[in-house]
């Protein structure tokens, strides 16, 4: 999976959990120095065997999402460093050309300044400590490289916006590597700890609790580990009121590719959904994939209420349970 996008944000320190029992106090710290001191490998080997080293946790590698760059550096014509924060600097002199496009180039074109960026991927990995679906720490890092991307004003057009000067010309160049690829620790989390924090919010209940209480009632649930095949994808913003939100979206560690037939019914559809799940690794995987990516189209679900209303029993009574509640209920993840 990628996110193909630009993040702005500069460089912040990893948000973690409040305290939780499940993380050891000294785990953040740990975390801090094996991902300063080691080169990132496919794999995260020589990580992993650190923290095991340390006593830390066992966590796995479940899911790597790329494709996506954070502003860096200024550079001279020479390679010398003019301003670590490229963000910043550009908002800045923004501000004194008059937030003015063509007065911006006029200052700056001929300077030969050279734009970097942080070419990222962020890193899941899990560490189950229960058998709940929501029983797991999920560890975030991002594994940066910095790339020269385009030198400042030479798309020849006029800028808008100082967010508009990140943006790499059509006809630049291809970035190149300036430097080793490097870990930042972003985020540890006891996922039980943050879905407890969803429950205590305010309004109508997220669709998240209901995902994981659904896997936890499956088939799916009782046979394998959510954190096994799925992780989240947390959010905090404030809202309005200055509060505090919270939010999970259900990643797929893999999702397979859905070739069923509209049309089919009956035996037809049962043998898809068995393909889908086989291929998935678990039972009932079509239903997770339906809900929490839409990898499965959901005009299906109506179809097998209608099948298991004609007497079919092609799904254990729990899932069929589910299929039934979703049909008279729907619910996005």
């Amino acid at each position: 999976m990628t996110d193909a996008t630009l993040d702005t944000s500069r460089d912040t320190a990893p948000t973690a959990a409040a305290t939780s029992q499940n993380i050891p106090p000294s785990l953040s710290e740990t975390l801090f120095k094996l991902c300063a001191e080691t080169l990132p490998l496919p794999g995260h080997a020589t990580l992993l065997d650190g923290l095991r080293k340390a006593g830390g946790p066992e966590f796995s590698p479940r899911v790597s999402r790329g494709g996506w760059f954070r502003p860096g550096r200024i550079l001279d014509a020479e390679g010398n460093c003019v301003a670590e924060d490229a963000l910043a600097w550009l908002e800045q002199a923004w501000l004194e050309a008059d937030e003015d496009g063509d007065s911006f180039l006029e200052r700056h074109a001929e300077a030969g300044y050279v734009l970097t960026l942080q070419q990222g991927v962020s890193h899941y990995l899990v560490a189950p400590w229960g058998k709940g679906a929501a029983e797991f720490l999920q560890l975030e890092i991002e594994e940066l490289q910095e790339v020269s991307s385009h030198v400042l004003g030479a798309g020849g057009e006029t800028p808008l916006t100082a967010e508009a000067l990140l943006d790499r010309p059509p006809r630049a160049p291809a970035p190149t590597p300036l430097g080793e690829p490097r870990y930042l620790l972003r985020r540890l989390t006891d996922i039980a700890q943050f879905v407890g924090r969803i429950q205590e919010q305010a309004g109508k209940p997220a669709p998240i609790l209901r995902f994981l209480a659904d896997w936890q009632a499956s088939s799916a649930g009782q046979q394998r580990r959510f954190c096994d095949h799925w992780v989240l994808a947390l959010t905090e913003h404030l809202d309005r009121y200055h509060q505090t939100r919270y939010g999970a979206t259900p990643v797929a560690a893999h999702a397979p590719v859905w070739t069923g037939i509209p049309a089919n019914r009956g035996t037809l559809l049962a043998r898809e959904l068995h393909d889908f799940d086989r291929a998935a690794g678990y039972g009932f995987a079509w239903y997770f994939h339906m809900v929490g990516s839409r990898r499965v189209p959901r005009s299906i679900a109506p179809v097998i209420a209608a099948d298991l209303a004609d007497g079919m029993a092609y799904l254990p009574e729990r899932d069929a349970a589910l299929v039934l509640a979703w049909v008279r209920e729907a619910y996005t993840a």
